[in-house]
């Protein structure tokens, strides 16, 4: 029989269980409010953000031609951040609220890659290829020195439109300040050549590029490099994108801060090409010698944003090079 103590007992547990159902009850409540809380902040803020990204989309067709390469750079730059601020909202978005997102992504994205395609075209090569070795100046129009590489290095002329290199294979060829000053540089569909520019072009456009070297002065905006492998870049600009390239060893001055998409087995290092008047062409070209952001690489591909891209890394000190000559 019970005791009126096993009965109080019993009661006493009756009436704790209920008060914590009901404490359970409140903090799923509350959970959920906060949770929705969360998600009608987060969908305002991207909803915003989206506008914003699409309001620089609308600008672009009203820019001039020598504005669009940052522009466009804003724009995905802004993208990758737009990505990340999804991929860290996961721990409480709905899975239809993250495809929405991913979807408005792709579409944004899509439409600003057609759109540089159309305001900033490749450029039609028109190379005319020449057999016998350039004349290489070796003082230029603003009275510099230029290192004399006219017994190793072939120039293939080009004309106005179309600055730069292509279909070339073994060689070393160089390009001087006269050539690029100011221009739009491309080199492209390369095989074991070696480029250097003394100068410096207001863009760098590489693509198609396999076991190539490319030393490069300063160049005043962005460089643009796609489908490049076992290559060496040695490149300062003010804003990089390296898009479906694999084994580069990058030896980077970059101002803002680097892109990188579909890219793996990246090794980064400090810029370090050494010529005489590359002083005078860092004034000139507009970038700061002491602002270097060549460790600051955004992986279109890893949005993890306390874990380091495994498509990146940073070169060892024992495996740079320190000389070009």
């Amino acid at each position: 029989m019970d005791t009126v103590d096993d009965r109080i007992g019993v009661i006493a547990k009756r009436d704790h269980d209920r008060k914590l159902n009901i404490q359970i009850q409140k903090n799923i409540k509350e959970s959920r409010s906060a949770k929705n809380e969360n998600i009608d902040f987060f969908g305002k803020e991207f909803s915003d953000k989206c506008a914003d990204i699409e309001d620089l989309l609308n600008r672009s067709a009203s820019l001039s031609k020598t504005d669009l390469p940052n522009h466009f750079n804003d724009i995905f730059k802004d993208l990758l951040i737009l990505q990340k601020y999804v991929a860290a909202s996961n721990i409480f978005l709905r899975s239809y609220d993250i495809k929405r997102c991913n979807e408005a992504l792709n579409t944004l994205t899509n439409r600003a890659k057609e759109l540089e395609d159309e305001l900033l075209p490749k450029k039609k090569f028109g190379f005319k290829n020449k057999s016998k070795l350039a004349t290489e100046n070796n003082m230029n129009d603003k009275g510099i020195d230029q290192p004399d590489f006219s017994q190793h290095a072939k120039k293939t002329s080009f004309d106005d439109e179309s600055n730069g290199f292509s279909g070339k294979s073994n060689e070393v060829l160089c390009l001087k300040e006269n050539e690029v000053f100011k221009k739009d540089v491309t080199i492209h569909h390369m095989t074991n050549c070696t480029v250097r520019i003394f100068g410096t072009p207001s863009t760098l456009h590489l693509n198609a590029l396999n076991n190539c070297t490319i030393l490069s002065g300063p160049v005043s905006t962005s460089i643009f490099a796609s489908n490049c492998e076992n290559c060496i870049l040695v490149i300062a600009c003010q804003q990089l994108r390296l898009h479906s390239s694999k084994d580069v060893k990058i030896y980077l001055h970059v101002t803002s801060r680097a892109i990188m998409e579909d890219c793996t087995d990246i090794s980064i290092s400090p810029y370090n090409f050494k010529y005489e008047g590359i002083q005078a062409h860092f004034q000139q070209s507009g970038l700061d010698v002491s602002i270097n952001n060549w460790q600051g690489i955004d992986d279109f591909n890893w949005l993890k944003l306390n874990e380091h891209s495994p498509n990146w890394k940073v070169l060892d000190e024992s495996e740079r090079k320190e000389s070009w000559d």
